[in-house]
């Protein structure tokens, strides 16, 4: 009898890498949850025969450490899958001038570029001396602009479809040759039949037979989906894949890519329906991912009720009591207390429903240019008391033997943005009316805002190294660090004003526009203080 897969997949490709530790962890959890799979995503992040460079200085698994994770997994049921990339989001290699000449444009391969090939078979041919497993995901997702740099330069314009097909031909040749069964996500193939980079349809008959003719039969096909609050979305995608007539499997969403806070309560609620929708198609192998877009902020930890959640529902269970009390037995913390994780990014429904990185948007806005004030002043008058209770709903938590680092990050999260969120307000509304006591009152809140940075980062580093490896952290050194400067530099200013070293702070003096909410920075994925994320 053929093999159903659940399992989840874990970003260990944007600086957070997790430790030997952590993955030994998690495997634990995933065995005691009754999952049978793990994939660590990794782009760069593993060593390669031959190649010195790929995932320099990034903290790539060894090939040692990937066989003792192997072997851990096969202790506990745990089938570890390889999870790569063949195609596009290879970014971090072309920083190296070895790969420039395999670089087509953007993250992507050269396709027909027989280097890029050798490239690939050094990276199977590793990753079979490591792994036991038959399946490899071998990725191919999002190359919105493939052909369109150096392949065009060398072949002129040619068919989209065309140019996808010759590479997967050669990456599956490569693939059989090493006894794999090769996994790739399907969106490419509803971008390139739309043309359009949206890959969710409503019209399955968008798939017709001569696109699903490009795909060798051998191929499993992912379709991922993170999104959709609507169960018909879920039918009409499944519904354009098994057009395909290849294997189907489905990847949602556990919310850890959106700053430093879960969303379990919409990772859950779109699961339930993601389920619903693939037991009514019959599909079976079915993983989670768990992302770490910008850095890896989160932590995959941060979302074991959504894990289980799945694993419940995948059962076929769909009693809320009950699952919340088997959680609780799990994990000797009550359901509802875990949740309480969700709260840094929680302020309304619409911040939650969209998964918006908003603790991360506020703490890093910079209180002398302000672009978010005029939206918090006017949709969260209460904005400093909500946080501090955010920050006293948190504290009780930190003291839990297992789980405690976490919520100590949490409550130190929420603690400085009970003072940080409102600091241009305040500062802006005593400066333009030369209230001259107030702004010393200020003066002392910048003190006290850099106080709680300083213990924000100190319980924040504490939770990644619990779970993760040192590469990446710069990183957070760096943003952290470059937000601390920029409090004392603000303050500075403030105090050169109040002596009168300064007739004027420039910043100040400018009239705020209120900035629609979905056209903040963060909301499309980049920090707001820098890119700096791998």
């Amino acid at each position: 009898m053929e093999k159903n897969y659940f399992g989840i997949m874990v970003d260990c490709s944007r600086n957070a890498v997790l430790h030997m530790d952590g993955v030994k962890r998690l495997i634990d959890y995933l065995e005691k949850m009754g999952y049978n799979m793990l994939m660590l995503y990794t782009e760069d992040t593993y060593e390669v025969d031959g190649q010195p460079l790929f995932g320099y200085l990034r903290g790539r698994y060894s090939k040692d450490e990937l066989k003792e994770i192997v072997a851990y997994g096969e202790e506990h049921g745990i089938e570890l899958v390889p999870c790569i990339q063949t195609l596009a989001h290879l970014n971090q290699i072309f920083k190296w001038d070895v790969y420039k000449e395999i670089n087509d444009c953007d993250d992507i391969l050269l396709v027909g570029e027989e280097k890029t090939y050798a490239l690939i078979e050094d990276m199977i041919r590793t990753l079979r001396e490591c792994f036991k497993t038959d399946l490899i995901h071998v990725g191919m997702d999002e190359a919105k602009n493939l052909g369109n740099g150096n392949y065009k330069k060398r072949n002129g314009i040619q068919d989209h479809f065309q140019i996808l097909k010759s590479h997967l031909d050669r990456v599956n040749a490569i693939v059989e040759k090493y006894q794999f069964k090769p996994i790739i996500w399907s969106d490419m193939f509803f971008s390139f039949a739309t043309k359009d980079a949206f890959y969710y349809i409503e019209d399955p008959d968008v798939i017709t037979p001569e696109i699903a003719a490009i795909v060798p039969k051998n191929i499993s096909l992912t379709y991922w989906d993170y999104y959709a609050d609507d169960k018909s979305r879920y039918d009409n995608m499944l519904a354009a894949h098994l057009h395909f007539n290849n294997p189907i499997w489905f990847a949602g969403g556990a919310w850890t890519w959106a700053g430093f806070t879960p969303h379990n309560h919409v990772s859950i609620s779109r699961t339930r329906k993601a389920m619903q929708s693939c037991r009514e198609k019959n599909i079976t192998n079915i993983f989670l991912t768990c992302w770490g877009d910008n850095g890896g902020e989160s932590t995959i930890f941060s979302v074991l009720p959504t894990l289980f959640y799945a694993a419940e529902i995948y059962r076929g269970n769909e009693d809320d009591a009950d699952i919340q009390a088997k959680f609780e037995s799990l994990f000797s913390i009550p359901f509802d207390d875990f949740m309480k994780l969700d709260l840094p990014a929680a302020l309304n429904d619409e911040f939650a429903n969209k998964c918006a990185s908003i603790d991360v948007s506020l703490l890093y806005a910079d209180p002398f240019y302000g672009w978010m004030d005029p939206t918090i002043k006017e949709q969260f008058p209460d904005i400093e008391n909500t946080y501090q209770q955010y920050a006293d709903a948190l504290k009780p938590l930190t003291i839990h033997e297992t789980f405690g680092y976490q919520f100590k990050a949490a409550a130190a999260l929420c603690n400085l943005l009970a003072v940080k969120a409102t600091l241009g307000i305040r500062t802006r509304k005593a400066y333009n009316s030369n209230d001259r006591i107030a702004l010393e009152e200020i003066v002392k809140r910048y003190q006290v805002a850099e106080e709680r940075v300083e213990e924000f980062y100190a319980a924040y580093r504490a939770a990644w190294y619990h779970d993760k490896k040192s590469f990446g952290f710069e990183v957070q050194d760096i943003r952290i660090g470059g937000l601390l400067r920029r409090l004392q530099s603000c303050r500075s200013d403030l105090e050169a004003y109040l002596a009168g070293s300064i007739s004027n702070i420039s910043e100040l003096d400018e009239k705020l526009i209120k900035v629609p909410v979905s056209s903040w920075p963060r909301w499309k994925g980049s920090s707001s203080v820098n890119n700096l994320g791998k």
